[in-house]
């Protein structure tokens, strides 16, 4: 992966836990910046949700190295919301990430 194929302008979200005064819990998601990527469909499926079909499209999803990115993060493409399923340094050089993520809404 090359430096010019990172051509996708994103926002990454960052999960943030609150519990509220009366002892209930929320996640919600804040920015934790902007960056670009590169995308690349890997599969799609569906499969009968709660007796409705439910459309699953998974990607892996190529971005500069950062050390705050973790699973459970989210990414914005305009529209589009991705949930990384998974986030690794594959060749531990400080220089990539590749995330496994699964589109939602699809």
């Amino acid at each position: 992966m090359r430096a010019g194929d990172l051509n996708v302008p994103v926002v990454l979200l960052e999960p943030v836990h609150a519990v509220g005064p009366d002892g209930t819990a929320s996640w919600s998601f804040t920015q934790a910046g902007a960056d670009f990527a590169a995308i690349r469909l890997r599969g799609q499926g569906e499969s009968d949700t709660a007796g409705r079909l439910d459309g699953t499209a998974t990607h892996d999803i190529w971005l500069r190295y950062r050390p705050d990115v973790k699973s459970g993060w989210k990414l914005m493409v305009g529209s589009r919301t991705f949930r990384l399923l998974s986030v690794a340094d594959p060749d531990a050089q400080y220089r990539k990430l590749v995330c496994r993520a699964e589109e939602e809404g699809t």
